[in-house]
């Protein structure tokens, strides 16, 4: 493991309260100056890990590593990271530039080099106009950007993110999203993101890191994880997805709605005979309505509804009892209205087939949910 500022390393890290295990021997490298997103569902383990790296809480076993240097026992001032959190925690009493302080004047700093330091953290996130203006002045963005300074003013290797951007309108999430990207790009300071978004998760991070029962499922580029899902929860959390249970054929699977799929690369190894999981995402879904050449990899189906996204039509289709999800371009000839008989097709490539082990989780929801 390097001993390089800014990275991390969690070996084995198990955290329990009480009978219930929240990190379960979870083994994590994180390089220095990359922007990691901590990604899942509630109660995976993810803000928790995020309170190990800060020193809030403490490991029950394995340990934890930061810049090289174990971290047992090291109180949270005394690290060299800084967390944001989601509802900022300003001083409402002091004013923008005192907040950003505020840290500087505990380790009693400099009187000088604090102003230095303040005006530097202020610039860094837009915010040197406001530094008079007190918390209830600003905006939610604005306060965040105050958040983000406080923690930047000592130049931490690590910056600890717990879904500070939870509170934020859409618009205003998406321009924070960019804004939190360019300025870690810029300084080069390790991100540890924590967030339940794929969509944030998607757009930031140079890894993410996706967590299931307190451990990792599968960690990789964006990319990776969208097109090469490691598990069926993979495939379902980030983006969407459509899955029929089935049992598993020589090349692909054939579902309990008889719906035939041929795959030419199986994510999981599924033994012939056994139960699957066949999933295939809404925008690798072809409508027409022609029937397909060949009876594999397609189904009839009847319009149920039409959703407009800016440049994406979003089809809802009924197969049978099931609904489908489908996605295409705004910019497809075709269009289809509610009630009108289609058929959906797919290519092999575009199946994904994975063992049911998992199917509990992804068949637990609508698919188009």
């Amino acid at each position: 493991m390097s001993s390089e500022r800014g990275s991390v390393e969690l070996v084995n890290v198990t955290k329990r309260y009480g009978d219930v295990v929240a990190v379960d021997s979870l083994n994590l490298e994180i390089k220095s100056g990359e922007f990691l997103s901590l990604l899942g569902p509630s109660g995976c383990g993810k803000t928790t890990t995020l309170r190990m790296l800060a020193g809030f809480e403490q490991p029950d076993a394995g340990f934890v590593r930061i810049s090289g240097e174990y971290v047992q026992g090291v109180p949270p001032y005394k690290r060299d990271v800084n967390t944001v959190f989601q509802h900022y925690a300003l001083f409402p009493h002091m004013n923008v530039a005192e907040n950003v302080a505020y840290g500087l004047r505990q380790k009693g700093v400099a009187k000088e080099e604090i102003g230095s330091k303040v005006i530097e953290a202020l610039d860094m996130v837009q915010m040197s106009k406001m530094a008079n203006r007190k918390p209830r002045q600003l905006s939610g963005g604005q306060q965040q950007r105050v958040a983000v300074a406080r923690a930047l003013v000592n130049r931490p290797s690590i910056l600890l993110l717990d879904e500070p951007l939870g509170a934020l309108d859409r618009k205003l999430r998406e321009e924070m999203q960019i804004e939190l990207k360019l300025l870690q790009s810029r300084l080069g300071i390790t991100f540890v993101f924590v967030t339940h978004d794929q969509e944030e998760a998607m757009s930031m991070s140079d890894r993410i890191a996706i967590m299931l029962d307190g451990h990792v499922e599968q960690l990789g580029d964006p990319e990776t994880v969208y097109e090469r899902p490691s598990s069926a929860f993979v495939a379902g959390f980030v983006g969407r997805n459509n899955f029929w249970q089935g049992i598993a054929t020589a090349n692909g699977a054939t579902a309990t709605d008889g719906t035939v799929f041929v795959a030419t690369r199986p994510e999981e190894n599924v033994p012939s005979g056994e139960a699957a999981l066949a999933a295939v995402r809404p925008e690798c879904i072809n409508l027409t309505q022609d029937k397909p050449e060949s009876s594999a990899n397609a189904v009839s189906a009847k319009v149920a509804g039409v959703s407009h996204f800016g440049d994406v039509l979003q089809y809802v289709v009924t197969v049978g009892t099931r609904d489908l999800l489908v996605q295409v371009g705004r910019t497809n000839p075709s269009r289809f209205a509610v009630g009108d008989s289609v058929w959906c097709s797919w290519l092999a490539e575009d199946v994904y087939l994975f063992s049911a082990r998992q199917a509990s989780l992804v068949l637990a929801a609508p698919t188009h949910a």
